[in-house]
């Protein structure tokens, strides 16, 4: 099994790998493999890899912004990173005031057997969309097998999340076009406006015309008011990963339901603004659209 590690020190894994703190940084552990519990053992002298590396390119841009913010979010040593660790306070939404659609994901019986190996390999990101729907099952079925936790030391207990979902929907069968936030509590999506919203889509999305000829759009935003008072300067770190991990989730899930996907960029604040006021106060952390790819052909030579 693998697990994410966010509660580390920081700099003994930086110096280990030999990093450039200005330049470079550790951003998570990922232990894999089976093993019994930590023992609490003096750490051996560390020696710098060492390893040479080539410029990344021949001119730098230095934003001091960036090292000076992340440095702030670093562990010291073990017992602050032990401290750091620990459960999370659940925070779900039990009261609606939308329309609810109870999701009805597909059980495994009914799924395809093809090995996840088959699925990575295959996986891409889809470069157009065809304007065509997805089913409701699809769509339950993604949200349903994403959104089942992360094996990682913030995350606690599993299911514990820091992230929010929240769709545009634009092409769905049996689900009224519109906007719409996931509330786990109900297993449910609430309807929170209904209407067409394919060019609003493609506008958070940076403009693009694949937010906009996709079936649906997910975005996952974070209260960061609320992820702050529990992790300090780590909680944009821990919001990023989770949102990042949702969003591979994601990518996965639709192509194993025969359908494409692609991660996007987008306006932070228009986005916020769009899902307000139920999404008020969060920050935008990932965007990945999902619908039926457009099918190359090859030209007759």
């Amino acid at each position: 099994p693998a697990s994410v590690v966010l509660g580390y020190a920081d700099e003994a894994v930086n110096r280990l790998l030999d990093i450039d703190p200005q330049k470079e940084a550790s951003l998570a552990l990922v232990p894999l493999g089976h093993g019994g519990p930590a023992r609490a053992t003096p750490a051996p002298p560390i020696e710098p890899l060492g390893l040479r590396t080539e410029p990344l390119s021949n001119e730098e841009v230095e934003y001091p912004d960036i090292p000076a913010a992340h440095a702030r979010s670093c562990l010291v040593g073990g017992k602050e990173a032990a401290s750091w660790r620990g459960a999370l306070e659940r925070n779900e939404r039990l009261t609606t005031a939308g329309k609810l659609f109870p999701l009805d994901p597909a059980n495994d019986g009914a799924l395809s057997a093809e090995p996840i190996e088959a699925v990575i390999q295959r996986r891409g990101s889809t470069r157009r969309f065809a304007r065509q729907s997805i089913s409701f099952s699809q769509l339950s079925t993604i949200i349903d097998r994403t959104t089942r936790g992360i094996p990682a030391d913030y995350l606690v207990p599993i299911g514990a999340r820091v992230c929010d979902l929240y769709l545009i929907v634009n092409a769905v069968d049996d689900l009224p076009s519109g906007s719409y936030a996931y509330r786990p509590a109900h297993g449910a999506l609430e309807l929170l406006r209904e209407g067409e919203f394919r060019a609003a889509a493609g506008s958070l999305g940076l403009g693009q015309a694949l937010a906009a000829d996709a079936s649906v759009n997910f975005f996952y935003l974070s209260d960061l008011h609320r992820v702050v008072d529990r992790f300090g300067d780590r909680c944009y770190r821990a919001a990023q990963l989770e949102g990042g991990i949702l969003g591979g989730k994601v990518y996965l899930a639709a192509y194993a339901l025969g359908c494409g996907a692609t991660g996007l960029t987008f306006f932070d604040d228009d986005v916020t603004d769009f899902f307000s006021p139920d999404a008020a106060g969060k920050a935008v952390m990932f965007l990945i659209a999902v619908g039926h790819s457009v099918r190359r052909t090859r030209k007759s030579e």
